[in-house]
Parts: structure tokens; C-alpha cells; sequence
């Protein structure tokens, strides 16, 4: 699953899955570029992790100019992106009766517009090399209903039929769309979760979580890593529109 010399643009990847995915495409031989809201975050993995072939863009994935500018800059500093990774994403826990309508523009704003604008303004590059892939983070939220995060499960599913119409759109310009639908993963936005809607402690509300799923316990974000990898190398060739599960046999059930 080498990746030797192709260019992925990644957001969200200062920290969490994103994180991981940066250090395992680095591992295998291709050039990084992350984006990402956190200048902070972002500039500390420039310092922790320096490499030639590593850069961050900060990014704001909810404004236009943005995701135009962030190509635009990725097209500068590496000359080409062959595979984006719309991975960035929020949650927020609300039912929808106490839902803030600002908050259910926020999440709508960040998992859904941000995966619609940062295609837009990479897909024309794509187009006109012919070739591309593009992996968007989901979750298994989007494909079955999971209790006090409503509007974060129809942003998922509503990345699930994005992933899907623009698959059949770009098939024939050799450009696939892909998606990856974890479950529970170990990561910080999910440490921050746990923390804020109970009031066990984390180590006990993670042994609690871990028994919705028949491995009995959480992912890891180099799982998931694994798994865009594979969907963005060679190996994945004849995969488009596809949704690959990583939820340690959650939905098996």
C-alpha cells in the first residue's frame, strides 16, 4: 500500500484519526498536507513531527475562500493532490427538542458543507489529471440511529449519499469516492464527549462503551488510518461508492 511520492490533503488532521493518518501516509511514502482549524495543533505537529514532505494549512472548512485558498496552497507547495481525506468533523449531543437551531447549523456546517466545499475546489485538479480518490469520514451514526447525537447522525448519513452520488458522478473520470464509517474510536473529541455528558469518570464511561460492540472495546485511530490507506492506495482500485465499516462488529448485530 505504498504511496510513494502522491500528494494527500488531509483536514482535520491535527489530532485524533486525522493525526494518525498523517503519520502512517507519511510512513508509506507520501507527501502530507494537513488542514485543519487549530493553528495551535497544527503547528505543534510541524515542531513534533518534521519532514520534507509535511505541511499545514489552517482552515476553516465552513468558509469558501478557505477551502479555495487551502487547494490553492497545497497545488503550490506539492504540485498535485491525488487523494483527499474529508475526515474534520464535530458532534454535538442535543436531542433535537433542546437543539439550538445554532447548533444545528454548526454541525451540519462542519461534518456536511465542509466535505461539499473542500471536493469542490479539489475536484477540478482532479478532473483534469483524470485521477483521484477521495475518502470521507462517516460514521456508523450514519447507518443506524445511535441515542442523543440526532444531528450528528444525519450529517453522517447525509456524507454517505454524498460519498455515493459523487462516486457515480466521477466514475467514468477515473476519480473514486469512498467512505469509511467507524464506530466508537479512542480519540480526543470522544475523551471530550464522554466527559461532558456523564459523570463517571473516563476510564469508566470508556469500559462502558466498549460493550456496545462484539470485540468488547474502543477503536484505535490507527485502525482507521488502516483503513484509508488501503482505500486510498492501488489495492482499493475497483472501489467507489463504497462504505466500509471499521466498528469492531457493531453493526454485525
Amino acid at each position: 500500500m505504498k504511496l510513494d511520492g502522491k500528494v494527500v490533503l488531509i483536514t482535520g488532521g491535527a489530532s485524533g484519526i486525522g493525526l494518525a493518518a498523517v503519520k502512517l501516509f507519511l510512513e508509506n511514502g507520501a507527501k502530507v498536507a494537513v488542514a485543519d482549524i487549530n493553528a495551535s495543533s497544527g503547528n505543534q505537529l510541524i515542531e513534533s513531527l518534521p519532514h520534507e514532505h509535511l505541511a499545514f494549512f489552517k482552515t476553516d472548512i465552513t468558509k469558501e475562500s478557505d477551502c479555495h485558498q487551502t487547494v490553492q496552497n497545497v497545488l503550490s507547495r506539492f504540485g498535485a493532490i491525488d487523494v483527499l481525506i474529508n475526515n474534520a468533523g464535530i458532534e454535538i449531543v442535543s436531542p433535537i427538542h433542546e437543539m439550538a437551531l445554532e447548533d444545528w447549523h454548526r454541525i451540519l456546517q462542519v461534518n456536511l458543507t465542509g466535505v461539499f466545499l473542500m471536493s469542490k475546489h479539489t475536484l477540478p485538479h482532479m478532473l483534469e489529471k483524470k485521477s483521484g480518490s477521495i475518502i470521507n469520514t462517516g460514521s456508523v451514526g450514519g447507518l443506524v440511529g445511535w441515542p442523543d447525537i440526532p444531528a450528528y447522525n444525519a450529517t453522517k448519513g447525509g456524507v454517505i449519499q454524498l460519498t455515493k452520488s459523487m462516486a457515480i458522478d466521477y466514475a467514468a473520470h477515473q476519480i473514486r469516492v469512498n467512505c469509511i464509517a467507524p464506530g466508537i474510536i479512542d480519540t480526543p473529541l470522544n475523551e471530550k464527549s464522554f466527559l461532558d455528558n456523564h459523570t463517571e469518570s473516563l476510564e469508566i464511561v470508556k469500559k462502558e462503551k466498549a460493550k456496545v460492540n462484539p470485540m468488547l472495546r474502543l477503536g484505535k485511530p490507527e485502525e482507521i488510518a488502516g483503513v484509508m490507506l488501503f482505500l486510498a492506495s492501488d489495492l482499493s482500485s475497483y472501489m467507489t461508492g463504497s462504505v466500509v465499516t471499521a466498528d469492531g462488529g457493531y453493526t454485525a448485530r
